[in-house]
């Protein structure tokens, strides 16, 4: 199966990069403490296998994970996500979004 070209794009490096500036460049899984060279960046929801930005390729369909984190959403061979791609762990919301006021995803 060829390799999906896009995220070896500029748009999707450029949206990568604006993602853990906004997480300040930590997985959102509160307590979380890997390292950032560990760091992934995570479609909410699923985008299209597709060489091609689309509407799903935007900031705020973005988060930062670390590799373990990402793992308990990834797709399945069958490219069904785990958990329906919602972070289930302890002071995040269903969507991956921190409780914690402070997290720099609540800064304006």
């Amino acid at each position: 199966m060829a390799r999906n070209t896009y995220y070896r794009s500029t748009h999707w490096r450029a949206l990568k990069k604006a993602t853990h500036e906004r997480d300040g460049w930590r997985c959102i899984v509160p307590g979380c403490q890997t390292p950032t060279h560990r760091l992934t960046c995570d479609h909410i929801k699923r985008r299209p296998n597709v060489d091609h930005p689309t509407a799903y390729d935007v900031l705020s369909n973005t988060r930062t994970l670390c590799g373990y984190h990402d793992a308990l959403v990834k797709e399945t061979a069958t490219g069904k996500r785990r958990q329906d791609g919602r972070l289930i762990v302890k002071g995040a919301r269903s969507d991956g979004t921190p409780l914690d006021p402070n997290h720099p995803w609540h800064r304006t």
